[in-house]
Formats: structure tokens, sequence, C-alpha cells
């Protein structure tokens, strides 16, 4: 088979793996997947939103899903991975379908994008854009655009770096399409210079830290020592001397 017609084959066959994986787990908020070829067949990791349903009871559904990609798309010996997205308000799919579903429920397009665009920013992205297009309202096409902070759109850093998500909500006007790509926090960019401290730096600094604190603490009892000892020879100056007294009764 020439080259060409293999990497078309290849491409196919992810987009209808991607496709199945998304129908089949978007109740446990698919994110995504990655394949990859070992020694001892195909590593594949699904990032989703709750590992427990994938997993299913007794380990159910996992393996009902390892047999479908091996049936049903030849995978070699494939092995799951599931792995839970710490923050799924960085995951471009999963918003996407939060943002179809607030749609499908009736919220308002301008309410439910402004919100989205809140919601992940707060979680530290770097940028988001969501852009909602379609029949939204009467007979003719929009489309909306929803955007904050700072979003790569050309090159490595938008292809490897920004998170990217589509979804499809069916309401009555028609078929509205959402598009949402993030940028996550903390991503090297081009260009950009960053300083980072050494363990030996940060070992130094909290071993400043402590000494500092412990002269500080040294200080503090000084201190409360001198006070105690003004008191007290505050007080033997105050008390009245024997003869003194005797000297006055005698007057």
């Amino acid at each position: 088979m020439p080259v060409e017609k293999s990497f078309i084959k290849q491409g196919i066959k992810r987009v209808q793996l991607e496709t199945y994986l998304e129908n089949e787990l978007s109740k446990a908020g698919y994110g995504g997947v990655d394949i990859k070829r070992v020694l001892t067949g195909t590593r594949v990791t699904v990032y989703v939103e709750r590992p427990g349903m994938v997993i299913g009871k007794k380990g159910k559904s996992i393996k009902q899903l390892t047999d479908d990609l091996e049936q049903k798309f030849g995978l070699e010996n494939p092995q799951v991975e599931v792995v839970e997205i710490p923050k799924p308000e960085l995951s471009g799919p999963i918003m996407a379908k939060h943002i179809a579903f607030a749609l499908e429920r009736g919220l308002s397009v301008r309410r439910v994008g402004q919100s989205m665009v809140r919601t992940i920013m707060g979680a530290g992205a770097r940028g988001v854009e969501i852009v909602i297009s379609g029949r939204i309202a009467g007979e003719r096409s929009r489309r909306m655009r929803f955007y904050k902070g700072y979003l790569s759109k050309a090159g490595e850093p938008a292809h490897k770096l920004v998170s990217r998500g589509q979804a499809v909500a069916k309401l009555k006007p028609g078929i509205v399409g959402i598009k949402v790509s993030i940028m996550p926090p903390d991503v090297p960019l081009p260009g950009e210079i960053r300083i980072t401290e050494t363990a030996a730096e940060t070992k130094e600094a909290q071993s400043v830290e402590k000494t500092e604190e412990k002269v500080e603490t040294e200080t503090a009892a000084e201190t409360k020592e001198a006070q105690s000892v003004e008191k007290t020879e505050e007080k033997v100056e105050n008390t009245p001397e024997e003869g003194a007294e005797d000297g006055d009764a005698q007057a």
C-alpha cells in the first residue's frame, strides 16, 4: 500500500476511534485519548472527568471497551489506562459539552458564554475563546464569540499546548456548533523567559528564614528578661528602708 493511502487510512481510523470513544464515554466526561504503540501491544490512555464510570463494577465496563477496541478497530492487544482530569475546567472537549448541555436546557447563549469564560479563567487558564454559531435565535444563522486572556493561534504552541473541543447542541431553531479553545496555565511559550530557583537556593533560603526566626525568638526572650529585671529593680527602689522608719518614730 502506498504511503499516502496508509496515512489516510490511519487518519480515518483515528477519527472513527475518537468518535466512538466520545459517544461511549460522554457520560463519564470524555476529554481525549492518547494512543501509542508499545512492545506488548497498543497503549490507550483515556482522559475522563469520572473514571469510575469507565471502569465499571468489577472492571466490567473497561473490559468491554478493551474488547471493542480490539475487534472493531483492529488494535493489537489494547491496554486501556483511565486517567482522571484534575481540572475539567481546563479541558476544551469537556467544557464544550457543558456548554451544549446548558444551551439544550434553554439557557441564554450570552449568559452561558460569559459564565463559562469566567469559570475557565477562574481555574487558572491563560486564555480562552468560545465560538457558538448556527441558528441561535430566529431564521438566520449567527456567530457569537466570547474570549479573554492570551491564546496562541498559530505555530507549535497553538497545535500542542491549546486544549480544543467541539460539541453540537440541538435547539428548537436548529443545530448550533460550539468550539472551545483553552490555553492552560504555566505553559512555556517561545520567547518567554522564566527565572526558577534551584533546589540548593531554595534550601539556603529556608535555612536563612529559620536562622532569622531563631534570632527573633532569642531577641524576644532577652527583651522579656530585661523587662523582668527592670521591674525587680523598680520594686527594690520603692521599698522603705528600716533605719528611716525608726528615725521618724523617735522624732
